[in-house]
């Protein structure tokens, strides 16, 4: 089980600062020094677009981890700004984070995004992002202790009361009379400093939305998913995804997508937006003559467009490839929300493999879908 306690050597702990409740795709590399607060930005990655927090999160994790001489396997721990922020970009940087910390077994610390940005001034200062509907998100801070807020408001109804600067959003700070501070988006740093002890356990991640989501599905949106096939040009893509979703267990390069796609008896199918890949799934005929059977080899969603019946509609192509044959899969063991979408494909468990994966050591079920 993972906890908050950090029992890292000497070198110091590890952690993955992630934020998407602002503009701002926060992604950074942070070693905490000691129990003071002190700590050392080995690496930061922020790409300011609003509109692409699932296409940045990953990459920027990646490009961070490399700048820093890291891999997945030295993270000790996770903090994520939970907001408050938009639905659709805050549920990205949370999910993951979730699937960070549940891959890899460390602990996942939630914090207020606002106070990653007040936690670094001094004094008393309004912190404020933008709320979208002509109204912001803020908070007040003394010395960096939040003492009001979060809450949300058009900027108008907003007291700064004894305020003598703002931070933040700098479009949105510029709507008060006030001089202007820095920070103006999370930062690694602050999100570090954010976490109140890191001591005990995490508490589950909670999202801080304030109001009632504006977001909609991807149909509703104009963003249909549409599936056709995976091809050597989405391979890169596909490791950036494996990377994110599959962190300890020795996720595929995009070599790996390669042989897999140049494979005479595999079956690989693409889930994509627009101008994105979302999602990938693959399966392979096993044997020479009939009755074929059939091995599952992966099936990954992008953790930003989970919860929308992607991966479900993903594992119905390949068993439509299977074409009423028998199939075989395995899954980790602690794997709750696929062992439940398997079973209700009418998979079941057939076997344990201990250690199944190799640098996690995670143990994974085998499971089987009988002939139809």
């Amino acid at each position: 089980m993972a906890v908050g306690l950090l029992t890292s050597s000497a070198r110091g702990a590890i952690v993955l600062a992630l934020d998407t409740a602002t503009p701002a795709v926060t992604a950074g590399i942070v070693r905490r020094l000691d129990s003071a607060g002190h700590v050392d930005v080995l690496a930061e990655r922020v790409t300011v677009d609003a509109r692409a927090h699932a296409e940045r999160i990953t990459p920027n994790v990646l490009e961070a981890l490399a700048e820093a001489g890291l891999t997945v396997a030295d993270l000790d721990a996770v903090v994520v700004g939970c907001g408050p922020g938009p639905f659709t970009g805050l549920r990205v940087g949370m999910a993951t984070a979730a699937a960070y910390g549940h891959a890899l077994g460390i602990p996942v610390h939630g914090v207020c995004s606002l106070d990653a940005i007040g936690v670094r001034t001094a004094g008393d200062t309004l912190v404020v992002t933008d709320a979208r509907r002509r109204e912001v998100y803020w908070a007040r801070y003394r010395d960096g202790i939040r003492i009001e807020g979060p809450a949300v408001n058009a900027p108008a109804d907003v007291d700064p009361g004894t305020a003598q600067a703002v931070a933040g959003s700098p479009e949105h700070a510029a709507l008060f009379d006030l001089p202007r501070r820095e920070p103006i988006y999370p930062t690694a740093a602050g999100l570090i400093a954010a976490v109140a002890d890191w001591s005990v356990d995490p508490s589950p991640l909670v999202p801080l939305y304030l109001r009632r989501p504006d977001a909609k599905s991807l149909v509703e949106r104009g963003q249909p998913v549409i599936l056709d096939a995976l091809t050597v040009a989405d391979a890169a893509r596909c490791a950036q995804l494996e990377a994110c979703l599959f962190p300890g267990d020795d996720p595929w390069p995009a070599a790996a997508f390669g042989r897999e796609l140049a494979a005479k008896y595999t079956h690989y199918v693409a889930a994509r937006t627009a101008d994105t890949l979302v999602g990938y799934a693959g399966i392979s005929r096993l044997g020479r003559k009939p009755p074929f059977e059939y091995e599952v080899h992966t099936i990954g969603v992008d953790p930003a467009y989970q919860g929308q019946g992607i991966g479900r509609r993903l594992l119905a192509k390949l068993l439509d490839f299977a074409d009423g044959g028998v199939v075989y899969l395995e899954v980790r063991t602690d794997n709750a929300a696929a062992i439940a979408l398997y079973r209700g494909a009418g998979f079941v468990k057939v076997g344990l493999r201990r250690r199944y994966y190799r640098v996690s050591g995670a143990d994974a079920y085998t499971m089987r879908r009988e002939a139809r």
